[in-house]
C-alpha cells in the first residue's frame, strides 16, 4: 500500500564513494563515456601497435566498437547460460589466438569471473585483463579482483548525471588521449533531464516528446567515437552528491523483490540470486515473442530495453548469447524505485506474460 502525508524520510547527505575507490590503490580516470572509457583503457594496453583482444559473444556494440577503433582484432569467447564465461572453450582458445588482452564482464553482479582471470594469467601473466564492471559499478568491492588490470565502468548508466564513466588502472596511464571536454553532449543531456524531471509532476506529452528527442539525439552524438574526452566538471559535482551505499542498498532491495516475485512464473537469467549480496543493474528476463512484450510493457509504463542486440559474429560463436539477445528484457530495480514500484512492475509483467 502506498503512504501519503507521513513523516518526511531523512535528506540522505553523500559518502564520497567514488572518490572512496582510492583505496584500492589505482588510479582513477573520469571521462565521458562508458565506450570511451574502453577506448582509453585499449589505447593505454599497446599503444600505437594491432593486437588481439578476446571478448565475450554477448557484448553490445559500444562495448566492441572502441578496440576496432584502434585497429585490434577481436575474437569472441562464449558464455554459459547463466554468462559465465566457459572456461573450457576459451582454455582452447588462448593458445590458438595467443591474445595481447580479454574484455571481461561480470553480467547484473551474478557472473563471477575471478576463476577465468585466474586462468588466463596463468596461461600467460603478460594478458592485460579489463573488466566492464558497469553492471557492478555500485558494488565494486563486492567483486573486486587485484589481477584486473583495468577496471572501467559507465556511470551515466546508473545515475542521472549528464555524462559520465572512470577507468581504474593498475599502472599510469598516457593522459595525451583525452581531449578537450565536448560540451554540446553534456548541454543537452542535461537540458533533456532537467526536462524529464519535470515530466514526473506535470504529464505533459510535449514534453515528453521533446527531451525523448534531445535523449536520442544524444546518443547520435557519441555512436560517433570521434575520440577520448573528459568527464564535465558538472557531473564530478553531480557524483560528489550521491550516497553509493544508500543506492546499493535499493537495488539489492529491490532485486530480491523483484525477483521472489517473478520467480517460478518467469524465465530469467539463471543464478541472478548470486547478485542480492551485491548491488545489482537490473533484473533480466527471457521471454518468447519479445518484441511484442516489450511493447505492451511500454504502453503500461515499464520501459524494459534489450540488452543487448549483437553481431553476426558473435552469434555464430555462441548460440547462448544469441538466444538471450533475441529473447531478453532488462527490468529496472534501481534506486528511483521503491517497495510499491517493484509490486507494480511485477503485477504488469505478470498480467502480459499469462
Amino acid at each position: 500500500m502506498r503512504e501519503y502525508g507521513s513523516e518526511h524520510p531523512g535528506i540522505i547527505l553523500p559518502d564520497g564513494y567514488f572518490a572512496s575507490f582510492e583505496k584500492y590503490g589505482r588510479e582513477i580516470t573520469y571521462l565521458r563515456t562508458g565506450r570511451e572509457a574502453l577506448l582509453y583503457a585499449s589505447c593505454n594496453c599497446k599503444p600505437g601497435k594491432e593486437a588481439i583482444i578476446l571478448c565475450p559473444a554477448y557484448s553490445c556494440w559500444s562495448m566492441i566498437a572502441p578496440f576496432e577503433f584502434t585497429g585490434w582484432t577481436v575474437v569472441y569467447y562464449r558464455v554459459n547460460e547463466d554468462l559465465t564465461i566457459d572456461e573450457e572453450y576459451l582454455k582452447n582458445l588462448l593458445p590458438r589466438c595467443k591474445p595481447d588482452a580479454i574484455l571481461t564482464m561480470n553480467y547484473y553482479g551474478s557472473a563471477s569471473t575471478s576463476s577465468v582471470i585466474a586462468m588466463v594469467k596463468e596461461y600467460d601473466e603478460k594478458i592485460t585483463v579489463i573488466e566492464d564492471f558497469s553492471h557492478c559499478a555500485f558494488c565494486l568491492e563486492h567483486i573486486f579482483n587485484e589481477q584486473v588490470d583495468f577496471y572501467v565502468t559507465s556511470i551515466r548508466k546508473s545515475i542521472g548525471i549528464c555524462d559520465g564513466a572512470l577507468v581504474l588502472s593498475k599502472k599510469p596511464t598516457n593522459k595525451a588521449y583525452i581531449q578537450c571536454e565536448a560540451p554540446a553532449f553534456r548541454e543537452l543531456r542535461f537540458k533533456a533531464q532537467r526536462q524529464k524531471g519535470r515530466y514526473a509532476f506535470t504529464k505533459s506529452l510535449n514534453d515528453k516528446e521533446v527531451f525523448l528527442s534531445e535523449l536520442r539525439q544524444g546518443e547520435t552524438m557519441i555512436d560517433t567515437l570521434d575520440g577520448i574526452h573528459p568527464i564535465s566538471e558538472l557531473s564530478l559535482k553531480m557524483i560528489e552528491a550521491i550516497n553509493g551505499e544508500e543506492i546499493a542498498f535499493a537495488r539489492r532491495e529491490n532485486m530480491k523483490h523483484l525477483w521472489e516475485l517473478l520467480n517460478g512464473q518467469v524465465k530469467m537469467i539463471p543464478g541472478l540470486e548470486k547478485s542480492f549480496g551485491g548491488a545489482p543493474f537490473s533484473l533480466p528476463i527471457l521471454v518468447g515473442n519479445r518484441d511484442e512484450v516489450q511493447k505492451r510493457l511500454a504502453q503500461q509504463g515499464v520501459y524494459a530495453p534489450v540488452l543487448w542486440p549483437i553481431g553476426e559474429n558473435a552469434r555464430k560463436t555462441c548460440r547462448v548469447s544469441a538466444y538471450v539477445s533475441d529473447h531478453m528484457l532488462s527490468l529496472p530495480v534501481d534506486q528511483r524505485y521503491d517497495y510499491d514500484d517493484i509490486e507494480d512492475i511485477a503485477s504488469i509483467v505478470l498480467n502480459i506474460l499469462q
